[in-house]
C-alpha cells in the first residue's frame, strides 16, 4: 500500500509546483502588461464608417504604438473623463463632432484633428491637425500646369472660408465673399468675364437646389465649375482636387509623432492634404471645347 500511495503523493506535489509556476507567470504577465490598457493616444471618430475606420487604422499603423479609438458617440458629453482615465496626452479628433469634443478639453491636453473642410474656429492653442480641402492656389497650379487657356479663376464662398483657403493667390484670381445661399447665386450669375468658376466647399451654401442652379450657369455660360468632390465631377464640373485618405492619416500620424518627441501642437501649423486624387470629366470638356491634355487625363483617378 505504502508503494501505491507514496508515488501518488509525489505526484501531486509536483502537479502542485507546476500550477504555482503557471500561476506565478501568468501574474508576471499581467504586471507587464498592465500599463498597455492605458493609452498615450486616444482617436475619437465615427468609426462605423469605413472610410473614417481605414483612416484609424492608418494612423495607428503610422506612430506604431498604443493607442486606442472610441466612436464619436461613445464619448459624446464624456470624453475629458475618457481622457482622465486612459491617462491620455494626446486626442486625434476626426471629423466636425469629433473637434467639438476636443475642444472642450483641458489645455494642457494637445489636440491634432481631421476629416474636417477647413481649420475649425477656435481660441485653443494646444491644437494643430489636417483638413481635407485644396487651398485655391492648388487649383491654379493644376490649370497652370494642364490647362494654362483658362487663365482667371472666380473663386466664391464664405468669409471663413475664405479666409481659410484663399491665401496667397495669384492676380488671376477673384475672390467674392457670401453671406447665403442667394447672395452666392446671385454673384455667380453676374460673373461673365471669366475661365473657371470655384465654389469654396461650405455645406450651408451648397445645397443640392443650389448646386443644380451653378451647374445651369456654368454649361449655359461655357464657364467651366471646378468641383470639390468626385460627385461635383460626376455632375458636371470639369476636374477636381480630393483628398487622399492614406496621405491625411500619415500627416496626422507625423503631427502627433511630432508631439509626443516633446514639440508643442500649437507650434505646428494645420496643414491641407500633400496629396490629392484628381477626378476629370471629359464630356464636360467636350462640350465646352476645352481641350484636355493626355498628361492630365493620365494623371487623373477617374475620368468620367
Amino acid at each position: 500500500m505504502l508503494k501505491v500511495f507514496t508515488p501518488h503523493i509525489y505526484l501531486s506535489v509536483s502537479a502542485r509546483r507546476d500550477l504555482l509556476s503557471s500561476a506565478f507567470f501568468i501574474c508576471v504577465l499581467l504586471l507587464f502588461t498592465s500599463p498597455a490598457c492605458a493609452a498615450k493616444i486616444l482617436i475619437v471618430g465615427d468609426t462605423q464608417y469605413a472610410m473614417v475606420a481605414d483612416i484609424v487604422s492608418d494612423i495607428q499603423s503610422t506612430l506604431r504604438m498604443q493607442s486606442k479609438e472610441y466612436a464619436t458617440s461613445d464619448v459624446k458629453g464624456r470624453l475629458n473623463a475618457v481622457v482622465e482615465r486612459e491617462d491620455a496626452q494626446i486626442v486625434v479628433a476626426l471629423g466636425v463632432d469629433a473637434v467639438a469634443e476636443a475642444l472642450r478639453l483641458p489645455p494642457e491636453i494637445s489636440v491634432v484633428y481631421g476629416l474636417v473642410v477647413a481649420p475649425p474656429r477656435n481660441n485653443r492653442e494646444n491644437i494643430t491637425g489636417v483638413y481635407m480641402a485644396p487651398p485655391v492656389s492648388e487649383y491654379v497650379s493644376t490649370l497652370r500646369r494642364y490647362l494654362p487657356a483658362l487663365s482667371k479663376i472666380s473663386v466664391v464662398g464664405s468669409q471663413n472660408m475664405v479666409k481659410s483657403l484663399s491665401g496667397g493667390n495669384s492676380a488671376q484670381v477673384t475672390i467674392y465673399n457670401v453671406g447665403s445661399s442667394s447672395e452666392l447665386v446671385n454673384t455667380v450669375n453676374r460673373l461673365s468675364d471669366t475661365g473657371a468658376l470655384l465654389l469654396l466647399p461650405d455645406a450651408n451654401l451648397l445645397t443640392a437646389p443650389i448646386m443644380s442652379n451653378v451647374f445651369l450657369f456654368s454649361f449655359k455660360k461655357n464657364i467651366p465649375l471646378l468641383g470639390i468632390s468626385e460627385a461635383h465631377v460626376k455632375q458636371g464640373s470639369l476636374f477636381a482636387l480630393v483628398f487622399d485618405n492614406k496621405a491625411i492619416s500619415r500627416q496626422i500620424g507625423e503631427k502627433v509623432q511630432a508631439i509626443l518627441n516633446g514639440g508643442e501642437a500649437g507650434d505646428l501649423p494645420a496643414s491641407p492634404p500633400k496629396k490629392y486624387n484628381l477626378y476629370v470629366n471629359g464630356n464636360t470638356a467636350q462640350k465646352m471645347g476645352i481641350e484636355i491634355p493626355d498628361e492630365m487625363f493620365r494623371k487623373a483617378k477617374k475620368v468620367y
